[in-house]
């Protein structure tokens, strides 16, 4: 029974594929529990979003059967739906089996129909009904006056489940791993794309820390702010060292950027921090407190913007904190031994003095002495004299 409910919305969604044409592309996506539930990420056909869609992360929009319109984060190397698509599947009451049709009207610009799980259809004109959102409310959007295409101003959910609107904004941050493995080649592209959705795994920070214990390394990391991939913004090197630093905070240090620094701010943010933490690890005991001061205003300015750097900063001053140790141990050792050197070389200036003027008194001595051998010379000629003398 149930696989012939299935078979009977998806050949609903193929008659609503085949009702538009081919004047504009279509692709066909069955809701599977990782779509509507957990991760929240929509991967498109791969196919289709190569020849169709921008190979560099953008943003699209999608706009449902009663024209609202909804602005969500495509990533190009996952060719998926991201930020945004959460609060689509709310608004939008999906679930699992479920089939959306997109329709690309325009570049980035998507209109969807849905075939509900019990067979009806919700679309424009002849397909179906407007929709609601998940507690059966009506939407209400407004425009945003920066974000237009067409002509036509794109819209914002004002009415959302509580925490959908925190829980998109603060999209600073995934890792990602994609267990789908064993896949045969005579598995058709949209059957191993679902096996791939189905099977990702993704971990949102809604914490403060995220269990890196769980992932296998440097391959399964993506550095994401507000949902779009920001890692061809840093080299490889830099990529490796900002995830050995995630991961040992067990934490992304950019979880809590504001949501107004734009990419590439995000970027040098990283590869700063980066930057300083093998500063640290480079320096030595003769490094410069100059340096030290340099490292340190750095990382509270990266702080103010939101960047965990409060271990980095710990360690600096640490690190200053023994550096001024040794210095002032150094300093107060060196006045001891100069104090030391001093009495010495006074005491050898003493010593020196004395020895002259006990080398001039042993040169008075030795000519005092031979004063006494002259006189007993004379002593000894008057003897003989009177010795030698005629009786």
């Amino acid at each position: 029974m149930i696989s012939r409910e299935k078979n009977s919305v998806m050949e609903k969604a193929e008659e609503i594929q085949a009702y538009l044409g081919n004047k504009f592309p279509t692709c066909v996506k069955p809701m599977l529990p990782s779509h509507v539930s957990g991760g929240f990420w929509l991967h498109l056909p791969m196919r289709f979003c190569k020849m169709h869609l921008p190979k560099n992360d953008t943003t699209v929009f999608l706009e449902n059967e009663s024209g609202e319109e909804y602005i969500l984060n495509y990533i190009a190397e996952r060719t998926a739906l991201s930020g945004g698509w959460k609060a689509f599947c709310a608004a939008n009451n999906l679930h699992e089996g479920d089939v959306l049709v997109f329709h690309l009207m325009k570049p980035s610009r998507f209109k969807v129909y849905i075939v509900k799980g019990n067979g009806s259809a919700q679309a424009d004109g002849e397909f179906g009904i407007p929709s609601s959102d998940a507690n059966g409310k009506e939407i209400i959007s407004k425009p945003d006056e920066k974000d237009v295409q067409g002509g036509k101003k794109a819209k914002h959910l004002e009415l959302l489940p509580a925490g959908h609107l925190e829980e998109n904004m603060q999209e600073n941050g995934l890792i990602v791993v994609d267990n789908n493995k064993g896949c045969t080649a005579s598995q058709s592209e949209n059957e191993s794309e679902d096996r791939a959705s189905e099977t990702l795994g993704v971990i949102k920070l809604s914490g403060s820390t995220v269990d890196f214990d769980n992932f296998e390394g440097i391959d399964n990391f993506s550095v994401l702010l507000n949902g779009f991939g920001i890692d061809s913004e840093l080299s490889e090197h830099h990529r490796i060292k900002y995830y050995e630093l995630c991961r040992s905070q067990n934490s992304f240090l950019h979880r809590n950027l504001l949501n107004s620094i734009n990419h590439k701010l995000a970027a040098e943010i990283i590869i700063g921090t980066v930057d300083i933490s093998e500063e640290i690890r480079s320096s030595r005991l003769s490094s410069s407190h100059a340096d030290y001061g340099v490292w340190d205003k750095t990382l509270k300015g990266f702080e103010m913007f939101g960047m965990n750097v409060g271990f980095l900063r710990e360690r600096l001053s640490r690190l200053m904190s023994l550096a001024l140790e040794s210095e002032e141990a150094m300093e107060s050792e060196c006045r001891e031994v100069k104090l030391e050197q001093a009495r010495i070389d006074s005491e050898m200036k003493n010593l020196e003095l004395r020895l002259l003027k006990l080398k001039e008194t042993r040169e008075r001595l030795d000519d005092e002495i031979e004063a006494l051998k002259e006189n007993a010379e004379k002593h000894e000629l008057v003897f003989q004299e009177a010795v030698s003398a005629p009786w």
